[in-house]
């Protein structure tokens, strides 16, 4: 692991200057190649490293969204100082019908959760395959949703990318929510979602009850009323004043 960290700087250093004037635009709802809507593709996932050492879960749930109904959240529970401080969730390039992800774009958007300052300090967007490549945010709020970017070069035949745990301290809980995973090939498609994309939906709360918008009706017809009156009378005084 240590060897191929001191491979990725050299290699990372190499070839920076390739990635570096690609963007990718925001995302609109359900464009994402995981939306995290659903429960439908989560079998797409894997897992790998010290999992079982930090009690390290991740399901989807509808408690937050960036887009669409839902989101990924991820949680730990650090009980002991882990011996072996690497891990996190991934997908293979073949899952998505990919020969590799060199030349592709990787976003995913976080939200910390409530009560997890501090504790995301080892999270990270990542590839890994030729080239071990990483992309961490500096900052997370529990308010506003942050985008992580990673741009894997044209000559990196890295066949994995993913997330990893976000913290080894001792912690249980939730850390952070995980949204619109999504994938851009080098020709600058966004690769389709793969079927766990579920529009957002509107509650009661959300929505301006029936008596409430006759009531606004009424108010709106009334104040109509009392222009076109009020017009009336200045040009009926008007009318009398110069005849």
């Amino acid at each position: 692991m240590k060897l191929k960290k001191i491979i990725s700087a050299v290699f990372a250093s190499a070839v920076i200057t390739a990635g570096a004037g690609f963007s990718v635009s925001a995302l609109n709802d359900g464009e994402a190649a995981y939306c995290f809507d659903t429960n439908a593709v989560m079998t797409e996932w894997q897992t790998y490293g010290s999992i079982e050492e930090t009690g390290f879960r991740a399901v989807q749930t509808t408690r937050a969204a960036k887009n669409g109904n839902g989101s990924l959240v991820v949680s730990i529970n650090v009980e002991d100082d882990t011996e072996n401080q690497f891990g996190g969730m991934y997908i293979d390039a073949s899952t998505l019908g990919l020969d590799s992800f060199q030349g592709c774009t990787i976003e995913m958007s976080v939200l910390l959760c409530d009560g997890a300052e501090g504790f995301y300090d080892d999270l990270s967007l990542f590839s890994d395959g030729m080239v071990w490549l990483t992309s961490a945010p500096e900052s997370l709020s529990t308010s506003d949703w942050t985008t992580v970017t990673l741009e894997i070069p044209q000559n990196a035949t890295n066949n994995r990318v993913g997330f990893t745990i976000p913290t080894y301290l001792l912690h249980k809980g939730d850390i952070v929510y995980i949204d619109d995973f999504s994938v851009t090939d080098p020709n600058g498609n966004l690769i389709a979602n793969r079927g766990d994309y579920y529009a957002k939906e509107i509650t009661s709360a959300e929505t301006v009850s029936s008596g409430t918008n006759i009531v606004l009706t009424i108010i709106l017809v009334v104040l109509i009323l009392v222009i076109v009156g009020g017009i009336g009378i200045i040009v009926s005084s008007a009318i009398k004043r110069f005849s």
